[in-house]
């Protein structure tokens, strides 16, 4: 292989093991935002499920998130993360697998499918831990930036375009055939994950306390975790922010969805075409973030990211006029908003990784998906409520001031606070005690009670 080659194809896998550990990821979010349309579409076809019982498959998607989060952090604290992946996405696969499975014997019900979409929700919380503690195992130093962008854009490319990729393969293949595909891509991923020849030495936590012989209990670890993400400023920042943009985001696509058949009389397919070249600007963002943390810092790139992806869907309940233009201004508005989330969430899980100590790295990465994301369900039953209410377009525009909103707010208290926004032990304040912080620095942590 030529030298010039070899170079390029380095910078692209990072390592050989991690290149192996972002084709399992990539095939698992394949497989599981896939099924986050195509589940409900097969309760719909073939069992003439009505809005009410599609709602409660989407909810019972969602809820493992709140419920099961954080005990998997503390849980998985101290143990390697490579075999609790591969369980993962090999119980997922079996779950997946019941749903054909019945279809073909002809028992398939309403109650088995909310068993089932519940069960790899919470299967899935342990696995995307796992998924954000690992990639500081297989991967150190600077090029920690370049495997999180890799990570990054497979998961917004799998989150935008593989729900409609299932509504496709559905119309095509048929449920059974779709839903086969599924599993084949969960137990392509446990393979991937099986050939990683990288063994991690999972970190120890913490020592008992004097007079004990017992290490901290899952509750203790639960709670270090919150302590520590509240503690350390910038992570604190990071977590709120995404929790109030997470928000007002899926409002926004929750209106999104009506306001453009109703009010901009989109079709189906032009609505999705209009989210789906969306996700060229993920591919984007993963390819200029480094740029641009180069050009203006991780700080600035942070609130560069955050602003694009908030002021974007601004001007979709703005835009008027012909059918093209209104179609156009969306995709470029979605476009724009995946590029800027793309750069925030690379830097934000960067300098997470970075922050935080290895032994707390996984109740950590809980508390933030615990908060973060949280709020995705609630968001998406305020803006269905503020449109039958207020109507689609006002309550549109009212749900992209929010996101804008919490973006100045976001960006001020960065800025204020004299973060690099790079991530370090410097971040945390019980970690340095005894070297001096910038004025800026102090006063902030001071105010915010660290």
């Amino acid at each position: 292989m030529p030298s010039d080659l070899r170079r390029r194809t380095a910078a692209l896998v990072v390592t050989p093991d991690f290149a192996k550990f972002w084709l399992g990821q990539a095939l698992a979010n394949l497989a599981g935002k896939s099924i986050t349309l195509l589940i409900p579409l097969v309760a719909v076809v073939a069992l003439n499920a009505g809005p009410t019982e599609v709602g409660l498959i989407n909810s019972a998607q969602f809820l493992p998130l709140l419920i099961f989060t954080l005990f998997a952090g503390a849980w998985l604290s101290g143990r390697a993360h490579r075999p609790t992946m591969i369980a993962a996405n090999a119980v997922n696969a079996v779950l997946l697998a019941l749903v054909p499975l019945a279809m073909a014997f002809h028992w398939l019900d309403i109650h088995l499918l909310y068993v089932v979409v519940f069960s790899i929700g919470a299967i899935t919380c342990f696995a995307d831990v796992c998924a954000l503690a690992y990639a500081p195992v297989l991967v150190v130093g600077d090029r920690l930036v370049t495997a999180n962008s890799r990570l990054e854009t497979t998961y917004a490319l799998a989150t935008v375009a593989a729900p409609g990729l299932g509504g496709i393969l559905l119309g095509t293949l048929g449920g059974s055939t779709s839903l086969a595909l599924g599993v084949a891509a969960y137990l392509l991923a446990v393979g991937a994950f099986l050939t990683i020849r990288h063994r991690e030495v999972p970190a120890v936590p913490a020592a008992p306390a004097a007079g004990t012989s017992q290490g901290p209990g899952i509750f203790q670890l639960i709670g270090q975790g919150l302590k520590f993400s509240w503690r350390v400023p910038l992570l604190r920042r990071l977590t709120l922010q995404a929790a109030w943009f997470n928000l007002f985001e899926q409002a926004v696509l929750t209106l999104y969805l009506v306001y453009a058949v109703r009010d901009l009389d989109f079709s189906p397919g032009l609505l999705g075409l209009t989210m789906t070249i969306g996700g060229a600007g993920s591919v984007l963002g993963s390819l200029f973030a480094t740029r641009l943390g180069t050009s203006f810092g991780a700080a600035r790139t942070l609130i560069i990211g955050m602003g694009l992806a908030s002021v974007a869907p601004l001007v979709i309940p703005l835009v008027s006029g012909p059918k093209p233009l209104t179609a156009t201004v969306c995709t470029a508005a979605f476009v724009l908003y995946g590029l800027g989330l793309t750069v925030f969430n690379i830097f934000s899980l960067t300098a997470r990784q970075r922050t935080t100590p290895d032994d707390l790295l996984a109740p950590a990465s809980a508390t933030n998906r615990f908060v973060a994301f949280g709020t995705i369900g609630i968001g998406a039953a305020l803006g269905g409520w503020a449109g039958t209410w207020l109507g689609l377009r006002t309550a549109l525009v009212l749900a992209t001031v929010g996101l804008v909103a919490g973006w100045l707010v976001f960006a001020v208290s960065l800025v204020r606070s004299g973060s690099d926004g790079e991530g370090g032990r410097h971040e945390d304040p019980a970690a340095v005690p005894d070297e001096p912080r910038p004025v800026a620095v102090a006063a902030v942590a001071a105010a915010d009670g660290a």
